[in-house]
């Protein structure tokens, strides 16, 4: 019973809209979207500061329910849905324009396992994006104006978990691509594939595990001026709202070995004093001293829930001035 009546409230918090509507309003595809700066109490993490935050907001019913994040191009953010929306986004803490909405691939499709956009990684020298699907457990490559060029559904994703699939996706410097699974093997364990080039291009995978932690499960990753990954966990606590406890670890690609085991190691906790919400996406930027994590937060199309946009520091000027004395 005690299982039950947890299930029962996780899918109340999650569902998107109401029991009860008197009349269904018309869809809202022109509003726009405002970005509210909010006031934040001091807050660290490991080598995280809490620099800035913003709440986005819209009426508009290709708003919300971000799940994934990219540095695109320059000043300017690409944030996708799993409901088939994007959203470009300039950097708040630069530029006062407004987020313009755009519809994904598919979009006018019913289907979810054709929209469900739950990684996104680029090519910042091609401008080049590709995108991991759920469900269909696909990855699309998009040309830099965001056609679609090539796809592919990867036998070695063909059993991924339905709702738990390729939920990061990371374009590596030398071109290889790491992808995991949001399912675990084991309590803090996850399957996940290293491709030695563009997936779509045919390249095969070789199959490693990641090491997460125990009662979170991988929602989003990027790439780390320096050459490693950094993944964001996402936990979840009962009660409502559900709250979302956040970790981001970081993982070295050079120590990727057939069928073993990527450890890796946390970098900072995003609990309380930070604003806390369902962060499922993650980009980085890098400041010129120090590296920005940016995480976007999902709010799975709920009233009671927000968009949040953390700007977080890392003041790296101290380890590389370290690096170049030991040099």
């Amino acid at each position: 019973m005690k299982r039950i009546l947890l299930a029962c409230l996780l899918a109340l918090t999650l569902a998107p809209g109401t029991f009860v509507r008197s009349e269904i309003p018309p869809p809202d595809y022109n509003s726009p979207v405002t970005i509210e700066r909010i006031e934040i109490a001091p807050a660290r993490s490991g080598p995280l500061v809490l620099d800035s935050s913003w709440e986005l907001s819209s009426p508009n019913d290709h708003f919300g329910g971000y799940s994934a994040l990219i540095a695109w191009k320059k000043d300017e953010f690409l944030a996708a849905t799993d409901a088939g929306r994007l959203m470009h986004l300039p950097r708040p803490d630069r530029s006062s324009s407004e987020p313009r909405l755009d519809k994904f691939l598919n979009f006018e499709r019913a289907d979810k396992s054709h929209v469900d956009v739950e990684s996104l990684t680029f090519d910042p020298r091609t401008g080049e994006v590709w995108a991991g699907l759920e469900w269909a457990q696909q990855i699309i490559r998009f040309a830099p104006g965001l056609q679609m060029r090539a796809q592919v559904r990867p036998d070695e994703m063909k059993d991924w978990g339905g709702n738990s699939g390729p939920e990061s996706l990371v374009r590596l410097k030398d071109g290889r691509f790491v992808v995991i699974e949001e399912r675990a093997l084991a309590d803090g364990l996850h399957e996940a594939l290293l491709f030695p080039s563009d997936p779509t291009s045919g390249a095969k995978p070789t199959r490693f595990v990641f090491q997460g932690r125990a009662g979170y499960r991988p929602s989003d990753a990027s790439l780390l001026p320096n050459g490693k990954m950094v993944v964001l966990l996402r936990g979840w606590r009962l009660g409502f709202p559900l709250d979302f406890p956040t970790m981001l670890v970081i993982a070295d690609p050079a120590a990727i070995v057939k069928d073993e085991v990527l450890p890796s190691t946390v970098l900072a906790r995003i609990d309380d004093p930070f604003p806390t919400e369902n962060y499922e996406g993650l980009a980085v930027t890098d400041e010129g001293g120090s590296w920005a994590l940016w995480l976007i937060s999902d709010d799975n199309f709920a009233s009671y829930q927000r968009t949040l946009l953390l700007k977080l520091v890392w003041d790296v000027s101290g380890d590389q001035a370290r690096q170049k004395a030991r040099r």
